[in-house]
């Protein structure tokens, strides 16, 4: 049950990286000119085409992503796909903060800030889960195994 937990925290925090991209990317488009430099096919400098869009969709499916293969997943590799990816998408909205610091759009930083966060904390909390408990659940699920071959027998 424990584990269970763990991974609804997880996933949760997940969820919330990416409704904060979607949210992100709505205020953005709220700068003053960014609608004419999109219509124009430039985003912040950078052409707007197939790659540029494809980065824009996985900032917001990949951590959706993440979120369902949370509980998917065993224990163990949960813990070490969420520290990795959770340090890559943390760092990469630390990043984006900067990037956003100064916009015409107030609530830009800051919700860069809160979508950075979420991606550390993910990182926090796959470290976060104790060791002993693993041991704990492997060691549950050979009983069970065991009892499953003795009642066979």
């Amino acid at each position: 049950m424990r584990s269970l937990m763990w991974k609804l925290r997880i996933a949760t925090l997940w969820v919330f990286y990416a409704v904060g991209m979607i949210l992100l990317f709505l205020l953005v488009l709220m700068e003053p000119g960014f609608i004419d430099g999109l219509r124009n096919g430039r985003i912040l400098e950078m052409a707007v085409d197939s790659p540029a869009t494809l980065e824009m969709a996985a900032f917001v499916l990949v951590p959706l992503v993440l979120a369902f293969l949370t509980f998917v997943l065993t224990d163990t590799v949960v813990r070490w796909v969420n520290v990795v990816a959770g340090a890559f998408f943390g760092a990469m909205m630390v990043w984006d903060v900067f990037e956003h610091w100064g916009a015409a759009v107030v609530a830009a930083p800051v919700v860069s800030e809160l979508v950075a966060l979420s991606g550390l904390l993910v990182v926090v909390m796959a470290l976060m889960k104790p060791k002993d408990e693993f041991a704990e659940v492997e060691r549950k699920d050979a009983d069970a195994h065991h009892r499953g071959h003795t009642l066979a027998a």
